[in-house]
């Protein structure tokens, strides 16, 4: 009776046809049809009076197993509105882009490969769902809703699968190589994106962002190796990174248990626990996904399995009906399509009515029709461009090893990213990069080297040299000392002989004083020593004694070498007795000067290395000096 007075508006409609002739049959199906339709109006009531923020709690069965983990997903989740309506409509829209790319490419509108998600949807609308900002996405080449709910406008994505400019790749990625922030596009090599995957969760633990990679790859490529070694990787180093298997039965025309020995995925991972997921539940997928994330940041690498169905082929050039029975696609339409289980949810959750989903459906239906239109307007982009962005920074302004053709290279980039003009070429010509980087840093430090010996070769022609350091120029001041107390310090000052080939004035040998202790007598001057016929003395005007090699010359202060008749003056240091400090060679005498007759008595010695050293007082004189040995003749 409630029921009938609460639907009394719909009553006088159903019992307008009622007669005497209607049976208790009728009239029983008339009653039933009235409960509904009260039913329904109720329902209708209670959905405008509840706000968004109302939440209702769902129990999930069978769809979650567990491998080498303590506890699972939460089987109680909780759904609000707001949320119910934005995954469904999300996945609606997935199915209606997808079913549009069909049918552009049996207009043959779209070319080359292309490969559809119906069937899948809940598994890439449940995870993003619960991604966070500073999550990352990397997967196969059956990408259009990940691509799409990743950021990439349905209107930007169709464009790029007609290979228009204003596509999210200029047209010139198509079907399986799209991109956006944190989303590392679709792969065309299978596997190849698990190892890159591992890749990014590294980046991630490297900038401690708190962010995990979710890296997705099929049943076809789950006994790739390269797969394993990405495992094993994110294993040792406990990268915050998730598996997922997206398992929809069938590795192109094969059936999983025909290609896979275990085809139980999720415990493919043997050290790395793993979880078993109804893929076409998309809240179980948003529930197992969150465990996922919270295990990861926590405790690494972990593998999902999530099991679901893809209704078309392969790809389109994939009937998809020479491997299975149509009967079979059909049957999982009916009973586990993911959109369908999901509408049956919300509406028993009393979170939208039946006419609020249909009223999405025709928007979405609405909306991506008009973008596609939209987008088959657009137009390809030039031919120039076909050949732009072949690398990432230009170093030279020509394309090569192409034959037959005089390709420039061209920077569009900047256009995909909103900037109204590109870079040109030449503003990139002056930024080096990989080898020209270091041949320009080695050009650099040469040519700098280079400035540092001209200004060193310069200053040495102002500079005078080490030899000219020691005797004073013309016009100089400076005076030799002569006292006996300035004779010790010049001693200390003295500069080193010149070596073998280094000339000498004779007006200006070097002064060196003896200690006090055997202080030669002066030189007389004015006198030449006596030479027989045919020889030369050994410092005679304007001239250095030569010395042998490795011998310091003779013409040092405090000796003169005395020669024994018909012999040139020794230019060979005498030499020293054990126990003398060093070694004192003579000086020569100036131009027209006679060197003393006496010898002094052991004078001592001083090195070219080092200042003579004066005796200690009181030492009782210096040892007698051998006979000085007859040098070579010149």
């Amino acid at each position: 009776m409630i029921m009938l007075k609460q639907g009394r508006a719909t009553l006088p409609k159903l019992l307008s046809g009622v007669t005497h002739q209607t049976s208790a049959l009728q009239l029983r199906r008339l009653l039933a049809i009235c409960k509904r339709a009260t039913w329904r109006e109720w329902l209708n009531r209670r959905h405008k009076s509840e706000t968004s923020n109302s939440n209702s709690t769902l129990t999930l069965e069978n769809t979650f197993k567990c491998y080498d983990l303590e506890t699972g997903p939460p089987l109680d989740v909780e759904l609000s509105r707001e949320d119910a309506l934005s995954m469904y409509t999300k996945m609606v829209e997935v199915r209606r882009l997808e079913i549009i790319a069909a049918e552009f490419y049996k207009q043959k509108k779209i070319r080359g490969f292309c490969h559809l998600y119906n069937g899948q949807e809940a598994v890439a609308v449940g995870m993003t769902s619960v991604m966070r900002k500073t999550d990352t996405v990397i997967t196969a080449y059956r990408c259009h809703a990940w691509t799409y709910l990743m950021g990439v406008s349905m209107y930007a994505l169709l464009a790029e699968l007609l290979g228009v400019r204003t596509g999210c790749s200029r047209g010139k990625g198509g079907s399986m190589h799209m991109y956006a922030d944190n989303y590392y596009g679709g792969n065309g090599i299978v596997g190849a994106q698990v190892p890159m995957g591992a890749g990014i969760a590294l980046a991630h633990r490297y900038k401690d962002d708190d962010g995990v990679c979710i890296v997705c790859y099929g049943d076809g490529a789950a006994n790739q190796g390269q797969i394993f070694e990405a495992y094993n990787m994110a294993k040792l180093w406990c990268l915050p990174c998730i598996f997922v298997c997206e398992n929809n039965e069938y590795g192109m025309g094969t059936e999983t248990s025909r290609a896979s020995a275990n085809t139980d995925f999720y415990m493919r991972g043997q050290y790395i626990p793993g979880l078993w997921v109804d893929g076409n539940q998309v809240l179980a997928v948003r529930s197992a996904t969150q465990f996922a994330i919270d295990f990861a940041q926590s405790n690494g690498p972990i593998v999902l399995e999530m099991f679901t169905y893809r209704y078309m082929g392969h790809s389109m050039s994939d009937p998809g009906t020479s491997y299975r029975t149509r009967d079979e696609v059909q049957n999982v339409r009916e009973t586990r399509d993911p959109i369908t289980n999901f509408r049956n949810q919300v509406v028993r959750l009393c979170l939208a009515s039946e006419e609020e989903l249909k009223q999405i459906d025709d928007n979405v239906k609405k909306q991506v029709g008009l973008d596609a239109k939209k987008a088959l307007q657009d137009r390809e982009v030039d031919e120039h461009e076909l050949t732009a962005d072949v690398y990432a920074k230009n170093v030279e302004p020509k394309i090569r090893g192409v034959s037959g053709y005089n390709l420039e290279h061209r920077q569009v980039t900047e256009v995909c990213l909103g900037k109204p003009k590109p870079t040109p070429a030449k503003d990139m010509k002056d930024v080096p990069v990989g080898d020209a980087a270091l041949l320009a840093a080695q050009a650099g430090k040469m040519k700098k080297d280079g400035k540092k010996t001209d200004e060193a070769a310069d200053g040495d022609k102002t500079k005078p040299s080490d030899g000219d350091k020691t005797k004073p120029a013309d016009g100089d001041k400076t005076k030799t000392p002569t006292k006996k107390g300035e004779g010790e310090e010049s001693q200390s000052n003295a500069k080193v002989p010149p070596a073998k080939g280094e000339t000498k004035a004779a007006g200006t040998p070097p002064v060196t004083t003896p200690p006090p202790a055997a202080t030669p007598p002066a030189t007389t001057p004015g006198k030449t020593p006596a030479a027989p016929p045919g020889k030369t003395p050994a410092a005679t005007a304007g001239k250095a004694a030569a010395a042998p090699p490795g011998k310091t010359p003779a013409a040092t202060a405090g000796k003169a070498a005395a020669a024994p008749p018909g012999k040139t003056p020794a230019a060979t240091p005498a030499k020293t007795p054990a126990g003398a400090p060093g070694k004192v060679t003579a000086a020569p005498a100036p131009s027209g000067k006679t060197p003393a007759s006496p010898q002094p008595k052991n004078p001592p010695a001083t090195s070219p290395s080092s200042p003579p050293k004066a005796e200690p007082p009181g030492s009782g004189g210096a040892p007698k000096s051998p006979k000085p040995k007859n040098t070579p003749k010149k």
